[in-house]
């Protein structure tokens, strides 16, 4: 029996001290509306990174002494330095200290260059193994689209299933990609919500149930999350056993 109801996803993060998001198409834009949602919530909250984020204000740089700049606001960005406009990876140690001055640390911990979908590099995602929460994304606009125009690191996806780049990515092909090699590569344990973003430029909407269900099946997750972050629709679809 399928369950749908409208959420807020802050609900899942305003009481674990550390959410990492990894995948593909919207982590930036989740990252930073769940941060506004938290804050609303009377909680101080930093966005940093494992990987690299944009850095925009207001942000601190963090040294090896742990040291800051004193830029204040709430929420706030944190990253190791800037190289070429972007907040550089902090190490897990440098979260850890963070605990000790805000109550939520979200933390981007993969990167995609925009692309809707990602194949990991043997190296990624970052995921510091103290998260008591992890969002993987996914971009629902790679649906019906060529593999290397959709998919970041085609071309380790390509080696790794035989693929020329070509082939338009299916409910089917897509559904595969959330397997622990691919998109839920390095979480184990760890508490996770699927989030398929941009439902809002999908057209065949009657195809997502069975995208949904699939992923539900091969991952044994709680809930799928149907996102729109343009315009902050949030539905969450779960499978009950009759």
């Amino acid at each position: 029996m399928w369950h749908i109801k409208k959420i807020d996803p802050a609900d899942l993060v305003v009481n674990t001290q550390y959410s990492a998001f990894v995948g593909a198409g919207g982590k930036t834009s989740l990252i930073e509306y769940l941060a506004g949602k938290v804050v609303e919530r009377n909680k101080k909250t930093v966005i940093t990174t494992t990987t690299k984020i944009y850095a925009r204000e207001p942000y601190i740089l963090l040294t090896q002494n742990r040291g800051s700049n004193d830029a204040t606001g709430n929420p706030i960005r944190a990253g190791k330095t800037i190289e070429n406009g972007k907040l550089t990876a902090v190490t897990f140690d440098d979260i850890r200290e963070l605990e000790k001055t805000f109550d939520t640390v979200l933390i981007e911990a993969d990167g995609a260059k925009g692309k809707p979908l990602k194949y990991p590099a043997p190296h990624e995602p970052v995921i510091p193994p103290f998260s008591g929460m992890v969002f993987v994304l996914a971009g629902l606009d790679s649906l019906f689209g060529q593999i290397k125009e959709k998919v970041f690191r085609w071309n380790i996806l390509g080696e790794k299933w035989g693929l020329t780049g070509s082939e338009i990515i299916s409910p089917e092909i897509f559904s595969s990609f959330f397997t622990n090699e691919v998109l839920l590569k390095d979480i184990g344990n760890k508490p996770c919500a699927i989030v398929l973003n941009k439902y809002d430029v999908f057209m065949q909407k009657k195809v997502l149930f069975h995208v949904a269900g699939e992923i539900i099946k091969r991952t044994g997750v709680e809930r799928v999350i149907i996102s729109s972050l343009a315009f902050r629709i949030f539905y969450e679809i779960r499978y009950f056993s009759p």
